[in-house]
This record gives structure tokens, C-alpha cells and sequence, in this order.
């Protein structure tokens, strides 16, 4: 079992700390984790641990409390990190076409789509995968749209924060 399986479960309980185990530095949050329930330091020992102790959501709770100040820096540099990354990617393609060129085709194809669904008849049998793709397709345009507008006002401030931080 790998931390980042274990960061779903321990979400559940102290939301903090699962995401941490999701990122970079899981395997140190896992040894804190590990030492509040006095187990080895691997992903399977404390997945077992956590899965059969009564008491464990509260002891995961006194481990995201405890440690809440290191936990907001991990998730602070795993958020810059991300959105490093992300703007390393718009960087990149500034001037490359084929970000725009995708963006177009998968214009035509939920137009397409759209038109297909609203005039031809959907077979019975096919109607799920048919919406299960639509939804995909429609799914992955908002992504590139979202590539070329930014995702909200949010997006503009966290540039920010991450330019101040620089």
C-alpha cells in the first residue's frame, strides 16, 4: 500500500493530514502517524493500525491538530508547487499552436456531439457509454478552456501569491 491510498481513509477522519500523505512529503507525515499509533513507519503497518483501532479518528484528529502549523506549510508548498507548474506549462506553450489547435478540435467535437445527441435517436443499449463519452468529452473542453481563461478570479490571486513569494 502506497501513503497516498492511505491519505483517502485518514481524510475521512482529519482532512489535513490525508492530504498531506497525498503529496511530496507523505512519507514523513505517515511517521507521525505511525509514532501516534506506535507502529512501523510503512504504509501497510499504519493502514492496518488505522483500520483497527476503535479510537482512530481521534487519534488522527490530535495528529492534524498537533501538527496543524507543518501540515499548512506542506499543503502551502504543494499548492505553489502545482500552480509553478501550471504556469510553467502556459509559459511553454505560448507560442506552440497545438494548445489551440486541441482546444478547436474539441470545440467541433462537442459541437458534434451535441448536434449528434439532439438529432439522431441514442440505441437503448448504447445510451450509457454514449453520455459516459459526451461527459468525458465535454469534461476535457472545459479543462482547455480553462487552460486559455484561467479557472476564476481565484486563479489571479494565487498567481499573485506565488509571484510575491518568488
Amino acid at each position: 500500500m502506497a501513503w497516498e491510498e492511505l491519505g483517502s481513509t485518514v481524510a475521512k477522519s482529519a482532512p489535513a493530514l490525508g492530504a498531506a500523505l497525498g503529496g511530496p512529503a507523505g512519507a514523513a507525515v505517515g511517521g507521525l502517524i505511525a509514532a501516534a499509533f506506535g507502529v512501523d513507519r510503512n504504509a501497510a503497518a499504519v493502514a492496518e493500525a488505522v483500520a483497527n483501532d476503535p479510537e482512530a479518528a481521534v487519534k488522527l484528529r490530535e495528529v492534524e491538530l498537533r501538527h496543524a502549523e507543518v501540515l499548512a506549510e506542506l499543503m502551502t508548498q504543494r499548492y505553489l508547487g502545482e500552480l509553478a507548474d501550471v504556469q510553467h506549462a502556459r509559459t511553454t506553450h505560448r507560442d506552440s499552436q497545438m494548445p489551440a489547435v486541441l482546444t478547436i478540435a474539441l470545440f467541433l467535437l462537442v459541437v458534434g456531439l451535441i448536434a449528434a445527441l439532439m438529432y439522431q435517436p441514442t440505441p437503448e443499449s448504447n445510451s450509457e457509454v454514449i453520455y459516459l463519452v459526451t461527459g468525458q468529452i465535454i469534461g476535457a473542453f472545459a479543462t482547455a478552456i480553462a487552460y486559455w481563461l484561467g479557472s476564476s478570479r481565484g486563479s489571479a490571486e494565487k498567481q499573485r501569491a506565488l509571484e510575491t513569494r518568488q
